[in-house]
């Protein structure tokens, strides 16, 4: 992907009360709409000024962003895409997907996106990354997340200790959350670490993927947001 994201203007206008899209193109050439919501899920802690976006269940190899964030409690909104079959009974339920998640640090309008890019290794070749090594994240369990540095370090060692206690408690707290919001095919999550540090966790759009964050600046070169697309908008 290229660093600097082509003008547009979507990664705002999807958190727009009222948003929608219809009659687009899905799945194998089938129309669909999409009428867009947002949940404020909670404030995220960011301590260290570096932020990781990953999967939460395999954190191990993971890096944060090269990018240096505002310090402090922010804001994460996720923007809700409700899917509908234009053709179908109206009765039916809306399959809800989680299209994009973001932390806010400033009401600053946004000026210009770009590539959050991740840190890797001084003696990598950058050209022979894999594409998420840089510029994404995978996700194996469908689930995403955003947590300071510090307790990225902290989470890290325990799954590489193999501490299967956490991994309990972690899953615990999902499934929990699952049955206090979860509507077809949506949840999220803020919880406690031990680190002083929390971290907030969602669905990922419709699953496993590579999925890239991208970071508004407001028109003085502050960072304003730090937006996750789970490709759940057309192409």
């Amino acid at each position: 992907m290229d660093k600097v994201l082509h003008h547009s203007k979507v990664l705002e206008d999807v958190f727009k009360e009222g948003f929608h899209l219809e009659q687009v193109k899905f799945w194998r050439g089938q129309r669909r709409n999409l009428a867009f919501y947002t949940e404020s899920i909670g404030e995220l802690r960011v301590t260290t000024g570096k932020i990781v976006a990953d999967d939460p269940y395999s954190l191990i190899e993971s890096t944060p962003f090269v990018q240096e964030f505002p310090t402090g409690s922010f804001r994460v909104e996720l923007s809700i895409a409700r899917i509908t079959d234009p053709q179908a009974d109206r009765g039916l339920a809306a399959d809800e997907r989680v299209a994009f998640a973001r932390i806010i640090f400033s009401d600053a309008p946004v000026a210009s996106w770009e590539g959050a890019e991740r840190e890797f290794s001084p003696d990598a070749d950058p050209n022979n990354l894999y594409e998420q090594a840089r510029w994404g994240f995978a996700v194996d369990s469908g689930t995403g997340s955003y947590l300071d540095a510090r307790g990225y370090r902290w989470l890290a060692e325990q799954q590489e200790l193999d501490n299967p206690e956490l991994a309990q408690e972690l899953m615990d707290a999902w499934e929990t959350a699952a049955m206090d919001n979860f509507r077809a095919n949506r949840s999220w999550l803020m919880t406690e670490l031990e680190t002083g540090d929390n971290m907030a966790i969602f669905s990922s759009g419709f699953g496993n993927g590579v999925y890239h964050s991208y970071i508004g600046y407001a028109a003085d070169g502050s960072c304003a947001q730090l937006v996750t697309d789970f490709n759940v908008y057309p192409d």
